[in-house]
């Protein structure tokens, strides 16, 4: 006999009735696990293995589809600040319902839901596809969210060639020209957000950029404007140490550091962009007549990237 929990396990962690009747699994079977507390039921008609992912099961009890930036956050990526539940449902969707309680209509902004209404097939599932989620985070915000999530799912390999052509073939012209600008270098959506202010400014940025006697720096601007971003944790003991250490060999070397913190870029991101660029007019980015490269050392060396 079909093992029903184990089927919803495979759709995402909560399903149907009409699609685990699909998959084979009769009522019965379904009532069974009910009852055995393998299954949970999270709305008429709706059923969840224990351990499903709690937005997950609230999207199902909105009435749609877990999508967009909810469903990265599942997949680990890096993602810009982001409180809101995102569901795709059909279009002609009406009856949407409170993700903490069912019986109780949906107030998308007091309950931070944001609706996507969609024609694409799909929305009977609990869960999306990376694919599809990441579609739908271009789709949803025109700004710079998804591109920092394709970037990501890149460096992290949760996106492939092919999940790229797919995503490609998904988006309109103008969101394409969105889609260019990952590159998958980025370790976190700091570097992506800095390297794509530079990109816009047509400055020369590269990203993890291998420096001999350092190590990777997170974005080399020119020839000597060291980028390096710092998480929203504080660095302490052996990290705060190695980091200075790093400034330290780079400043030897002629490099120039800035160490940007999460906050600095999140809630004062002009000023910081700002700074940046004034560094660049002046030529800072530069190795010039007055500033030149020193002679390599034994044990630090000049940029090999």
């Amino acid at each position: 006999m079909t093992d029903a929990a184990a089927v919803v396990r495979k759709v995402g962690g909560a399903a149907s009735y009409g699609y685990l009747a699909m998959a084979g699994v009769p009522r019965s079977v379904v009532q069974g696990a009910v009852r055995s507390g393998e299954l949970r039921r999270v709305r008429n008609g709706w059923f969840a293995v224990p351990e499903a992912a709690t937005d997950v099961v609230r999207a199902v009890r909105v009435g749609g589809t877990l999508t967009g930036a909810s469903v990265a956050r599942l997949h680990g990526l890096w993602l810009l600040p982001d409180r809101m539940l995102h569901v795709r449902v059909p279009a002609t969707a009406s009856r949407l319902r409170d993700p903490g309680d069912p019986t109780r209509r949906l107030e998308a902004e007091r309950h931070r839901v944001c609706v996507h209404y969609s024609r694409s097939p799909g929305t009977g599932r609990s869960r999306d596809p990376l694919v599809r989620a990441l579609t739908e985070m271009f789709l949803c915000d025109p700004g710079d969210a998804a591109v920092v999530a394709v970037d990501s799912a890149l460096n992290l390999r949760e996106l492939g060639p092919g999940g790229l052509a797919e995503l490609r073939a998904n988006l309109s012209p103008a969101q394409r020209k969105r889609l260019a600008l990952v590159d998958g270098g980025s370790d976190s959506g700091l570097e992506t957000l800095l390297r794509l202010f530079c990109v816009r400014q047509r400055m020369r940025v590269r990203t993890q950029v291998r420096i001999r006697g350092v190590g990777r720096v997170d974005l080399l601007v020119g020839h000597r404007l060291v980028l390096e971003l710092d998480g929203e944790g504080f660095h302490t003991g052996i990290e705060f140490e190695n980091d200075r250490r790093r400034n330290f060999e780079l400043v030897q070397l002629g490099y120039l550091v800035v160490r940007i913190s999460y906050k600095m870029l999140l809630h004062d991101r002009e000023r910081v962009e700002a700074g940046i660029l004034a560094l660049v007019r002046r030529d800072e980015h530069l190795w010039t007549a007055s500033r030149v490269r020193p002679t390599p050392t034994r044990n630090a060396g000049p940029c090999a990237g």
